[in-house]
């Protein structure tokens, strides 16, 4: 119907607008390091689950960490993802409580062989095909840090340092099923800026020079993801006897994510001002300075068991060679990374017309990770309880849902920097199943 286009139009616009636009509203210590903190690229879905990116795949939603579970899409969907975060830092006996929050994706994901058309013509293919246009948050720059030390002969000296910005992934997405094997491919495109600024101040000394330090630095790469599932019927023979679909499931899923070769732009400038005098004095001041670099790629791989609309349970494996990581413009030392998760999920009564909360699905899960930072010789750490639900509703006669999770968690950066959070993540999924419908007319 025209008012479903035009209302699809309208969010997608406004979403669109408002993610490229927008700044993370933090003040995180552990963004000053590497490229700022890493934004979760897993869906709130499989995210409650404790983040099995590799091989959650489902019927009404794609998972942008694996292409190939756009082979299993059978809706049109359009996801949209926001998060908010409470955080209790602590540095040595320093202690700050931030609230902080985002749009953490925006993606519309097509089936191009609509299922809809098999029902309608009374066939059954063995083969589908999904495209998907996904918007992401890469990492996040956001602090505003200010220290006060008292030097000898010098007396107090003040320093504020201030960093904004952040790096994204403009995806398109294909996946391919052919009976029970899908596979699939990304393309990324990582743009964004960066921004980091200092000001040193001499409050004691009469007639001092101020230092002022800026640094803007533009992004622009490239990378793909390449990925499989396979899904094995454990009781395909009981099935066929009655005439039935299997629904015992295994699923195991893998993704191998190339490297991210990436150019940059710089804009450094570093001044000495009198504020007595107004006088300015340019130590360094450089524009479009030239540099390259180095993102490793990723790699998972995860297995789930899955019982019709009962339930299902997973475990999944990440890692990255991080240790590889270049960057002219800004050098880092990191470490390689590894995330290990393990999650489930349960629908009481998915038929239920008696009790709506029956047909809800509860999510609840676990997962550690190393994050590639180094904070004082010490690799940042990551720990967190995950649990939410999926609530279905209807819109256009179609079933749509709203996607609540929660973590509890702590990370570390050495012994003196810890981050106690709580993060709750919430998605909408607007599902529709009447596009590219063939019409017949007798």
């Amino acid at each position: 119907k025209p008012i479903t286009k035009y209302l699809l139009i309208s969010i997608i616009i406004v979403n669109v607008t408002g993610i490229a636009l927008a700044q993370p509203k933090d003040n995180s210590p552990f963004s000053q390091f590497g490229l700022g903190d890493f934004v979760d690229s897993d869906m709130p879905s499989s995210h409650a689950m404790g983040g099995l990116g590799a091989i959650y795949h489902d019927f009404f939603e794609a998972n942008l960490e694996n292409p190939a579970s756009l082979g299993f899409l059978q809706y049109t969907s359009l996801q949209l993802g926001f998060m908010v975060k409470r955080s209790n830092y602590t540095r040595i006996d320093d202690k700050q409580t931030i609230w902080n929050g985002n749009t953490n994706h925006f993606s519309l994901n097509i089936p191009l062989i609509n299922p809809l058309n098999e029902a309608l013509e009374r066939r059954e293919s063995k083969f589908s095909w999904a495209t998907s246009f996904s918007l992401r948050p890469f990492s996040q720059v956001g602090y505003n840090v200010s220290i006060v030390d008292e030097v000898d002969s010098i007396g107090t000296v003040q320093s504020n340092f201030r960093g904004y910005g952040g790096l994204y992934n403009i995806t398109w997405g294909n996946g391919f099923k052919y009976k029970n094997l899908s596979a699939g491919i990304n393309l990324n495109i990582l743009r964004g800026q960066q921004v980091y600024e200092s000001q040193t101040y001499f409050d004691d000394l009469s007639n001092a020079y101020n230092d002022a330090f800026n640094s803007t630095i533009s992004y622009k790469g490239f990378n793909y993801r390449i990925g499989a599932i396979y899904e094995l019927p454990l009781d395909l023979k009981a099935a066929r006897g009655e005439d039935d679909k299997p629904s015992k499931l295994l699923s195991a899923g893998f993704f191998v994510n190339g490297k991210t070769n990436f150019n940059t732009k710089s804009d450094i400038s570093r001044l000495s001002i009198n504020s007595l005098t107004s006088d300015v004095d340019t130590a360094v001041y450089v524009t479009d300075a030239s540099g390259e670099g180095i993102i490793p790629g990723p790699w998972g791989f995860g297995l789930m068991y899955r019982h019709a609309g009962d339930f299902r349970v997973g475990v999944d494996y990440q890692a990255s060679k991080w240790s590889i990581y270049e960057n002219t413009a800004r050098p880092a030392t990191m470490k390689d990374a590894s995330k290990f998760s393990f999650g489930g999920a349960w629908i009481p009564d998915a038929n239920s017309i008696t009790s709506y909360f029956k047909r809800v699905e509860y999510r609840a899960g676990f997962y550690t990770k190393n994050d590639p930072r180094v904070i004082e010789e010490s690799q940042v750490k990551e720990a967190a309880f995950t649990f939410g639900a999926a609530f279905p509703f209807i819109i256009q006669r179609n079933i749509s849902w709203m996607q609540v999770g929660f973590d509890i968690g702590k990370r570390t950066g050495g012994d003196r920097l810890t981050d106690n959070f709580v993060r709750a993540n919430i998605a909408f999924i607007f599902n529709d199943n009447a596009w590219f419908i063939k019409g017949k007319y007798d």
